[in-house]
């Protein structure tokens, strides 16, 4: 198992995955819940609709972020999480500019409601190729 660095994890977000999975807690029980989402090097952004992510992330909710992929036949794979404070992106000019942007909600219309993870802490590791 290998440790990955800083921006090794960054790099991973950013180019090698496109759906991950954002933790939190709703009504004092852990929730994780499948997105699509843009990484950029301080935060992670992701559309929702209003609703038990929007109500529960919006406000500055503490959330753990979850990217992987594996290989099975090469027992072979990685991991990244990232720890932060989630907060919904209500700043006119960054939505026009999420909103025109690359990522497209599979589910969610784009103009709806935005969320900013920050990157506060962030780990990754490896299990190389055997």
């Amino acid at each position: 198992m290998e440790t990955l660095t800083h921006d090794e994890c960054v790099q991973l977000l950013q180019y090698q995955s496109f759906v991950g999975r954002v933790g939190f807690v709703v009504d004092g029980r852990p929730l994780v819940l499948p997105v699509n989402y843009l990484a950029e090097e301080d935060g992670i952004v992701f559309c929702t609709e209003s609703g038990t992510k929007l109500s529960s992330l919006s406000a500055g909710a503490p959330v753990a972020f979850e990217v992987d992929a594996s290989r099975p036949l090469y027992h072979s794979g990685w991991s990244v999480v990232v720890q932060g404070t989630a907060r919904e992106i209500v700043d006119p000019v960054q939505l026009d500019r999420l909103r025109r942007g690359p990522l497209k909600s599979w589910a969610v219309r784009p103009s709806e409601h935005w969320v900013r993870i920050s990157i506060d802490e962030i780990s990754g590791r490896k299990l190389p190729e055997s």
